[in-house]
This record gives structure tokens, C-alpha cells and sequence, in this order.
């Protein structure tokens, strides 16, 4: 909750209380489940490489107890890392491992700490990675794997998983910038605004300042102004 606020000092200070506590109680995937979500809020704040090594010692200290869904899950926090430094031959191969891992883990029910991670959050999150590395090596093409994954998510999401779906909105929305289409982008933005506005106080607020920022170099366009400016007036409210 403090990390999604926005809290991040307090967040860093729960996180690692948790991995103590679950360590003093011999929780080791409970453990590892907490230092995946240490490490999204790194990569939130752009430290991928500090991400990393928390993802890998989550990865070492469950090598014999984890699960296929826990393993799926600690490969999407190991692909974030790679996309974010453009490492794209390791991208590839812990992205591929997250969705091995989870196909295996369709049908195992024993994991219970590892909680929304279904198939349409596995492609959502994935395909924002797919994102990132379009980004950080400069070649927008690759940001088509982040537009055919997302949409996939948008397909599979439960209709009740409104907030999740203003995520994929607005990350399918930055993909389309990534490849210079801004009017897609801009429709996809304006279907999430009126979703949005029940969380534009935390992440989702985040994400379309992102959107903002990223669609400036198309705002000559009167349609990407328009929804600049509707995307601003939420923001600043």
C-alpha cells in the first residue's frame, strides 16, 4: 500500500521487516514473494540493477522449495531487469522461463502465496517489458511483442479488475507511442481516462504522467492535444 501511494522510504522499511519476519519463520517463499515486490518498486525507480540482486537472492533462496508460479513470477521480475538495460539475449530467455514456468503451474493449486498472477497479468506485465527494451535499445519494433501481449491481457482480464485494466490501457497506449502512432495511443488513453479517476492518486496517476511526458514530441497533433490536455486536468486535479 505504501509502495502504490507513492511512499517509497516506508515501503523499502515494510519490505524488508517482512523478509525478516518470513525468515525468522522459516518462510522462504513468503520471503521471496515479499523481495519480488521489493524489487518492482526498484524498478518503479529505475535502480534495475538493485532489482536484480534482490530477484536473485529470492531465486537462491527458494532453488529447492519454489513452485512453478513462484518461479514464473521471479522470471518477470528478472526479465524487468534485463529490459530495462537493454539486455535483450537475457530478456528473452527469463521472459521465456516466466512463461514455462507458469504453464506448468496451471494446473498446481498447492501455492497459495503467489496471488494475481493469472494469465492476463503474466502477458500484461510481459508485454510492458517488451516495452522497456524497445525503449532502451532504441528499436521500436521490438515494441510490437508489447502490443500484441497486452492486447492479449485486455482479452483475458475479469471485467471486476477495473484498475488492472487501466493499467493495460495506458501501457498498450505507450507502446503505440513507442512505434509512432499516436492517434492509437491517444484512443487507448481516452478509454482509460474515465477509469482512472478513482486511482490518479497513485500508480495509475504515475503511468499517465508517463503517457504525458512520452506523447510531447507528437503534441503538435490536435488529436494527441486534446488528450494531453484531458490527461493533465485529471493529473492536476
Amino acid at each position: 500500500m505504501s509502495w502504490d501511494s507513492g511512499l517509497h522510504r516506508a515501503a523499502q522499511r515494510y519490505y524488508t521487516l517482512s523478509v525478516q519476519f518470513a525468515k525468522i519463520g522459516g518462510d522462504d517463499n513468503f520471503a521471496a514473494v515479499t523481495l519480488a515486490a521489493f524489487a518492482r518498486q526498484c524498478f518503479d525507480l529505475g535502480q534495475p540493477d538493485d532489482g536484480l540482486e534482490l530477484v536473485q537472492l529470492a531465486q537462491y533462496g527458494t532453488r529447492k522449495s519454489a513452485r512453478p508460479i513462484l518461479r514464473a513470477l521471479l522470471a518477470t521480475r528478472e526479465a524487468w531487469s534485463y529490459a530495462q538495460t537493454g539486455a535483450a539475449q537475457q530478456f528473452r530467455r527469463a521472459a521465456g522461463l516466466a512463461e514455462d514456468h507458469f504453464a506448468e503451474s496451471i494446473d498446481d493449486e498447492t501455492d497459495h502465496q503467489v496471488q494475481g498472477l493469472d494469465q492476463a497479468e503474466l502477458y500484461g506485465v510481459l508485454g510492458a517489458r517488451w516495452r522497456d527494451l524497445a525503449v532502451a535499445r532504441q528499436e521500436p519494433m521490438e515494441a510490437r511483442h508489447a502490443q500484441q501481449y497486452i492486447s492479449r491481457a485486455l482479452e483475458l482480464r475479469d471485467p471486476s479488475c477495473v484498475r488492472n485494466r487501466a493499467f493495460d490501457l495506458i501501457g498498450l497506449a505507450r507502446a503505440y507511442l513507442v512505434t509512432a502512432e499516436p492517434d492509437r495511443a491517444c484512443e487507448l488513453v481516452d478509454e482509460a481516462l474515465p477509469i482512472a479517476k478513482r486511482w490518479v492518486a497513485g500508480r495509475v496517476g504515475e503511468k499517465l504522467r508517463d503517457f504525458w511526458r512520452e506523447s510531447q514530441p507528437f503534441s503538435t497533433f490536435a488529436a494527441v492535444r486534446g488528450t494531453r490536455d484531458a490527461v493533465r486536468d485529471l493529473i492536476a486535479a
